[in-house]
């Protein structure tokens, strides 16, 4: 229900994702909303967080975690954190991958911040998510 009420919305944000062995990358996040979030990364970065593109081990997603850089109330820059799953990885072009990721593990006040920003964002488009 969350999701419909706060549809994707398209911003680049800085982040920092770490893997399972706590190599951190710093990446870019590109489309956001309350339920998962879609990065960009290089290949050698798709590589440390989804080993030669497979984003599945064990018979299970792969878990990351994620900082994602938000602007607060007083419009400063903080992070957020959630552990994530890997939903699905796509190479965009020779060196660039996009990294889908679905949240299943945040802070109540992290997600009570994610989605004010959301709002937020709404908001200035007029509404609209882009």
């Amino acid at each position: 229900m969350r999701k419909k009420l706060y549809p994707k919305i398209s911003k680049q944000l800085s982040a920092v994702v770490a893997n399972e062995d706590g190599v951190q990358l710093n990446v870019l996040a590109l489309d956001t909303s309350s339920a998962e979030i879609c990065i960009q990364c290089d290949i050698k970065q798709r590589n440390f967080m989804t080993p030669g593109g497979s984003y599945v081990r064990g018979g299970r997603p792969v878990e990351l975690s994620i900082s994602l850089e938000l602007p607060d109330e007083n419009g400063r820059v903080s992070p957020i954190a959630a552990r994530c799953h890997i939903a699905y990885s796509r190479r965009i072009s020779k060196d660039l991958c996009k990294i889908g990721m679905r949240y299943i593990d945040m802070g109540k006040n992290d997600y009570n911040r994610l989605i004010q920003f959301i709002e937020k964002t709404l908001a200035s488009n007029n509404g609209f998510a882009y």
